[in-house]
């Protein structure tokens, strides 16, 4: 550049040191011709860039092929290119070409003035009084959740807690953005959701691969994933058919539409500046495809946390029933979610130590300086903002699961615990608008769980894998549920006699908690 100076620049330092180039940067050894892509593991993506930078630092350079991907793990750099979006930092091409071959190109991928636009009808969706008013139906879909968990507990059934969750999440995201109850937990038959876990695999594969080879020549895989494309349109082009039905038919709706469909229907019909046709699609298939995976990936790892963690559980357990007891409808007090403080904090861990959306692709849109390197535009950048998490500089005791350390003092000063590093939905003009309602299904979820039953993970489950389909979430998270205590289903239950069915079932129900008071008070006693 002639005058970097003129350029965006993050400062590592009072002087400004001579820049260095991509080249100049350290970085894993590759091979000729195809650089680092044989190393990188699509499934295990986050693990290896997590490896990669406690080994080379915070800036360092990857490659595929001739590809150079600059990687950022520095919580405050990256807080800084997250703040500079959309003018100067764009998501990264490819990501939005990927976004286009499976119809999901929406508010998500969209740059600049198309995502301005975008953004207006997706934030009118997901704002605060919309929430609200959607909490009746928020319970009434958790509540079938509910169901489904008793019924499993009453058969002494372990349940596949993961797969559940991301049913929920669907019914949940379907109700609140279109209007439309796909109740996907208590169908047998399951047909959006079948389709839409071929998508993220698809997009983890694609955003590493060396070529856009699909286009070309497609694999069995790819040839699932067009399918699955296929099958979820027709099912969106019936919500839309849908919707269009019933503004038409309800005049009222187009003063005051309920969801975000028909408020694009109504703004595309009132010529206000509404998307077009195929917008209208690609939003609804991003928001089916974010409301599905993000959310159910972070209630997995909760559950999951509280099965290895006996005190965590039991003290999620005593707030839940100081705070909520047993109230038939404690959400519809907005403060419930509030008081609730050591489940958010245990909600704040499970995404600090195990963040789900922690990867995410930009690239300048002009020449630009970063610390002392010099970026050419169009670069690809990889943010690691999920790794500075784990990093010791940013959390105390990072490797430690202490949802404790949340409700302690921030005010130290002696970088316990620096929330800079803390970034779960983002940063920044484009930090995730779906925030509340994720925060609202995390603590309902986690509340009903724990005033329900006692968590455990089966003796002879599978052990819990880790894995990278875009974003990052478990798989095996198998837990066996035991009542806690008489609690109504819309009709009685005889506590007893599911007691008794419980005790005669083959698989075990350790009581974690009693058994840590007998072996303290055997300590004592000896």
């Amino acid at each position: 550049m002639d005058n970097p100076g003129a350029s965006f620049r993050l400062e590592a330092g009072p002087g400004v040191r001579p820049l260095r180039r991509l080249d100049d940067l350290p970085g894993p050894r590759g091979v000729p011709l195809l650089g680092n892509a044989l190393q990188l593991k699509p499934k295990q993506l986050h693990h290896i860039m997590s490896g990669w930078a406690e080994e080379f630092g915070p800036l360092f350079v990857f490659k595929v092929a001739t590809t150079r991907i600059l990687t950022v793990a520095h919580a405050e750099t990256i807080q800084e290119l997250l703040r500079e979006r959309p003018e100067r930092f764009r998501r990264w091409r490819r990501m939005e070409e990927i976004g286009a071959e499976i119809k999901a190109d929406g508010v998500f991928t969209a740059e600049g003035a198309k995502w301005r636009r975008q953004r207006k009808f997706v934030m009118f969706a997901l704002n605060a009084s919309h929430v609200r008013e959607f909490v009746p139906r928020l319970e009434e879909v958790v509540g079938r959740l509910r169901r489904r968990w008793w019924s499993a507990a009453l058969a002494g059934t372990p349940v596949d807690a993961h797969a559940d969750l991301m049913r929920l999440t669907v019914d949940v995201t379907s109700g609140l953005a279109f209007g439309k109850d796909l109740n996907t937990l208590e169908e047998k038959a399951d047909p959006i959701q079948k389709h839409l876990d071929k998508l993220f695999p698809a997009i983890a594969r694609r955003q590493t691969a060396l070529f856009p080879y699909w286009r070309y020549v497609e694999l069995p895989e790819d040839r699932e994933v067009t399918v699955a494309v296929k099958e979820v349109s027709k099912i969106i082009d019936g919500l839309i058919a849908e919707t269009r039905a019933r503004v038409t038919a309800t005049p009222e709706l187009r003063a005051k539409p309920r969801n975000l469909l028909e408020a694009l229907v109504v703004a595309q019909e009132q010529g206000e500046g509404g998307l077009s046709n195929e917008e209208i699609a690609s939003n609804v298939m991003t928001l089916l495809l974010a409301g599905e995976d993000t959310t159910a990936n972070t209630i997995s790892w909760i559950v999951h946390f509280l099965m290895e963690h006996s005190s965590v559980q039991a003290a999620v357990q005593d707030e839940v029933d100081q705070v909520i007891a047993l109230a038939e409808h404690p959400w519809r007090d907005p403060t419930t979610a509030d008081r609730l403080r050591y489940v958010e904090a245990v909600a704040n861990e499970a995404m600090r130590c195990r963040p789900v959306g922690g990867l995410l692709f930009l690239e300048p849109n002009e020449d630009v300086q970063i610390h002392d390197v010099h970026v050419p535009k169009g670069t690809p950048i990889l943010v690691l903002n999920g790794h500075v998490g784990s990093q010791e500089v940013n959390f105390r005791g990072a490797d430690q699961f202490r949802p404790e350390r949340w409700l302690e003092a921030d005010e130290r000063g002696d970088g316990a615990h620096n929330t800079t590093a803390f970034m779960p939905f983002g940063a920044g003009p484009r930090f995730c608008p779906g925030r509340k309602l994720a925060m609202l299904q995390i603590k309902m979820v986690t509340a009903m769980l724990c005033r329900d039953f006692e968590i455990s993970r089966p003796a002879d489950a599978p052990p819990v894998v880790d894995v990278y389909n875009f974003t990052a979430g478990p798989n095996n998270v198998y837990a066996v549920l035991r009542p806690r205590r008489p609690v109504r289903l819309g009709l009685d239950i005889d506590f007893r006699l599911a007691e008794r069915r419980i005790a005669n079932q083959p698989i075990a129900f350790p009581d974690r908690r009693v058994a840590d008071r007998r072996r303290q008070a055997a300590g004592a006693s000896g």
